[in-house]
This record gives structure tokens, C-alpha cells and sequence, in this order.
């Protein structure tokens, strides 16, 4: 029986969000992002734990200051991070065709405008690419949403007195992001490696949910 997606492989796997036999490269490539995968499913699980010890290879190759760095960061500011990821991952599921040199292009941009911003210029830099923009603003809503979770979301305007994460930890969180992204960058298997990665690992109705840190 061959495979009801590809309809060339040999179907050897139950999917039960299809109800029907799959191949194992349909499910391993499409599971979450293109198959709305039941929490509960075998290959799902096992999907994931391989993944996460991937994400973790992957992070060990960054070199030793990197590493340390990132463990820092993200000790120091694990609600930030958290939230990024799943913006991250929602947005991956919504635009099939985003990639991971889109993200490092926005949060480059957006390091522009805080970067600015730390040196005393409010100055909110923008990228003329109508892929770019979208995830920038999506980046520094969240982003914002956590400097003045009281205050006028996204527009820049802090209150001192409401404030949780300040500017340079925020720097900080989009630097650990671009680090990471660039771990899979360097793997030119996939153009949407690490995004693929957060938006199969992160369980889609879990607003909290994170990657630990190995």
C-alpha cells in the first residue's frame, strides 16, 4: 500500500490525525507542520526527543563562551525566552514558507532599533521586506509586551515602574535567538531548520512551554 500524501512510498505508519497508513519520510517532514498531529501520537513523541537531542548537539558545537553565554541568559531570563519561542513557533505554523534567514534578518533589525535605544536614540529601525516586517513586529510586540507589560505595547513607550525585562536584557534574549538560529544555518539541509524545530518540540497549547536547556 503506498503512502495516501506522497503516493509513491510505501505506507508503513499508522497516523492517526489522517487515519490512514503513512511513510515514515511523509511523517518525519510533515508531522505538526503540515499533519495536525494528535499530542498522544508514538511518532510524535519519539519525533521530539530526537529533535531536542539534536537541538542540544547543536548548541554544544557553538564555542565555549557562546555556550556559557547562552546558559547565562537564559538562567537569568527564562520567562523572555519562553515567550519568544512560542511566538516563534506560532508563526511558523502560520507561514509555511518562513525561513530561518528570515528570523536572523528581522532580529537584526529589530538588535538595530534597541541597540539605538541603548545608546539614548529612540529610533525604531524597519525592513522593507514584506517577510521581514511581519515577524519584526511579531518579535518586538512580545518583546515589548514584557519591558512594560502595563504600559503601550509594541510602541516603545516604557513606564520605570512597570518594567520586567530591561533593554539590555532584551538585547541579550535576541542575541541568545540569533546564536541559535545560526547553529542551524550552518546545516544547509534545511532552510527552516531551527523555526521546524521549535514548532514541532513546543506542544501547541502550552503558552509557556519551552526548550530546557541542556
Amino acid at each position: 500500500m503506498k503512502c495516501r500524501l506522497c503516493e509513491q512510498r510505501k505506507a508503513k505508519r499508522d497516523c492517526p490525525a489522517k487515519g490512514t497508513l503513512i511513510c515514515a519520510q511523509c511523517c518525519g517532514e510533515k508531522r505538526i507542520l503540515e499533519i495536525d498531529c494528535p499530542e498522544s501520537c508514538q511518532y510524535l513523541v519519539t519525533g521530539r526527543i530526537r529533535e531536542i537531542e539534536d537541538y542540544g548537539k547543536r548548541l554544544r558545537s557553538l564555542d565555549a563562551n557562546t555556550q556559557e553565554r547562552n546558559k547565562r541568559i537564559f538562567q537569568d531570563h527564562q520567562e523572555a525566552v519562553v515567550q519568544l519561542e512560542y511566538m516563534l513557533s506560532r508563526e511558523r505554523l502560520m507561514s509555511h514558507d518562513l525561513t530561518d534567514r528570515d528570523l536572523t534578518q528581522a532580529v537584526e533589525v529589530l538588535l538595530e532599533t534597541y541597540k539605538t535605544e541603548a545608546n539614548g536614540v529612540l529610533y525604531e529601525k524597519t525592513s522593507e521586506d514584506l517577510r521581514i516586517e511581519p515577524l519584526r513586529k511579531e518579535l518586538r510586540k512580545t518583546i515589548e509586551s514584557l519591558r512594560n507589560p502595563e504600559g503601550n505595547e509594541g510602541k516603545g513607550i516604557v513606564d520605570p515602574q512597570g518594567t520586567r525585562l530591561t533593554l539590555s536584557a532584551a538585547i541579550e534574549c535576541l542575541e541568545y535567538l540569533r546564536s541559535l538560529v545560526t547553529a542551524y544555518q550552518e546545516d544547509r539541509r534545511s532552510v527552516s531548520g531551527y523555526l521546524d524545530f521549535l514548532a514541532r518540540a513546543i506542544p501547541r497549547k502550552e503558552a509557556r512551554s519551552s526548550i530546557i536547556m541542556p
